[in-house]
C-alpha cells in the first residue's frame, strides 16, 4: 500500500512539476515576445515622427533661402547690389554664411569669399530649379564640414542664380539630439552611403564614421555594417544588431528631400527589463503552486490509499 501511495505522489507530482515549468515558459515566452512587439511598434512610430520634423526643419531653412530669393535686388545678380542686402539678413538666420552661385558655377559669399562650384551636386539641382540640401561635405571656402541649402534664383521665369545657405555639419546632430526610446536610447543619421551625418557623439560626424566601410578591418563593426546593409535596401523598417557590446534594436525611416535616413535605437537590456521582473515573478508564482500542489498529491494520496489498506 505504501507503493501504491509513493507511486500516486510521484506521478502526480511529476505531471504538476510538468505542467507548472510548461505553463511558466510559455508565459515568459509570450511576455517577451509581447514586450518586444510593443517596443518595435514604439520605435517605428518615433522614426517616423523624427523623420517628420527632420523634414520640418529641412523645409523650413529652405523657405528661408527661397523668401531671400524672392527679394527682386537679388534677382538682379547684381553682386555690389546683393552682398550688402546678404550681410544685413544673415543676422535673422541659423546660416553660417549666404552666397550667389552665378550660372558659371562662381559663388560669392558675404564674407568676401569668393569660389566655384559648379561641380558641386547641390549647385546643379538649384541651376535645374530644384530646391535642395547637400549631404555633408567639405566646404571649400572653410575647409570644415557643412552641409548647404540651395534654391534657384528666378528672374522673368528662369533661373539666373543660385541661393545658397551654408550651416555647420554639427547642426543635424542638434535636429535630433532630443530624440529616443526610453532612459538610454538615442536617435542618429546616415546617408545613402551608410555614412553617419548625425549622431549624439558629434566626433562620428566629423570623422564620417561609416562602419561599413570600417568593418572591413575592424570585425566588431560587422553587426552595425549588417544593419547599415539593411538600412540602405529597406530605408524603413526594424533592425536589431549589436555595437560596443550593447543589444539594440533600431527603428529607421527616410527623411524626404534628403538623402538621409534617421534611425532610433533601443536598448534590449531597457526594453526586456520588465520581462525579467515578469520572469522572476512567474517563477515565484510556479514555485508557490508545485509547493501546494506536492501538498495536495500527498493529501489525495493519503485519501485514496487509507480506504484500500482498511
Amino acid at each position: 500500500m505504501k507503493s501504491i501511495k509513493t507511486k500516486l505522489i510521484v506521478y502526480f507530482s511529476v505531471l504538476m512539476i510538468l505542467s507548472s515549468m510548461a505553463l511558466g515558459f510559455l508565459s515568459i515566452r509570450k511576455a517577451n515576445e509581447s514586450l518586444t512587439n510593443e517596443a518595435e511598434k514604439a520605435l517605428m512610430s518615433l522614426a517616423l515622427e523624427a523623420s517628420r520634423l527632420t523634414e520640418s526643419r529641412i523645409e523650413t531653412q529652405k523657405k528661408t533661402l527661397e523668401m531671400i530669393a524672392m527679394i527682386e535686388e537679388i534677382k538682379s545678380m547684381n553682386w555690389e547690389i546683393q552682398q550688402p542686402i546678404l550681410r544685413e539678413l544673415l543676422g535673422r538666420t541659423n546660416f553660417l554664411d549666404i552666397g550667389v552661385v552665378q550660372p558659371d558655377g562662381t559663388a560669392y559669399y558675404t564674407d568676401g569669399s569668393v569660389t566655384n562650384l559648379a561641380d558641386r551636386e547641390h549647385v546643379v539641382k538649384a541651376l535645374n530649379g530644384e530646391a535642395n540640401v547637400s549631404d555633408l561635405l567639405i566646404s571649400r571656402v572653410t575647409n570644415e564640414i557643412v552641409f548647404t541649402y540651395a534654391v534657384p534664383i528666378e528672374r522673368d521665369g528662369r533661373v539666373v542664380g543660385v541661393l545658397v545657405g551654408r550651416r555647420a555639419g554639427e547642426a543635424l546632430s542638434d535636429i535630433i539630439e532630443d530624440e529616443g526610446f526610453g532612459e538610454s536610447g538615442y536617435a542618429y543619421m546616415i546617408n545613402k552611403n551608410g555614412t553617419v551625418v548625425a549622431h549624439p557623439d558629434k566626433e562620428k560626424v566629423l570623422n564620417q564614421f561609416n562602419p561599413i566601410e570600417e568593418s572591413k578591418n575592424d570585425s566588431s563593426l560587422v553587426s552595425a555594417a549588417n544593419l547599415f546593409d539593411k538600412i540602405l535596401k529597406e530605408r524603413e523598417g526594424i533592425g536589431e544588431y549589436v555595437y560596443l557590446g550593447k543589444e539594440l534594436y533600431a527603428g529607421y525611416a527616410p527623411v524626404e528631400g534628403s538623402n538621409w535616413i534617421i534611425v532610433i535605437t533601443a536598448d534590449k537590456g531597457e526594453v526586456l527589463h520588465e520581462a525579467k521582473q515578469l520572469q522572476r515573478g512567474i517563477v515565484v508564482f510556479v514555485a508557490v503552486v508545485l509547493l501546494i500542489s506536492v501538498i495536495l498529491v500527498y493529501l489525495v494520496g493519503n485519501s485514496i490509499s487509507k480506504p484500500i489498506i482498511m
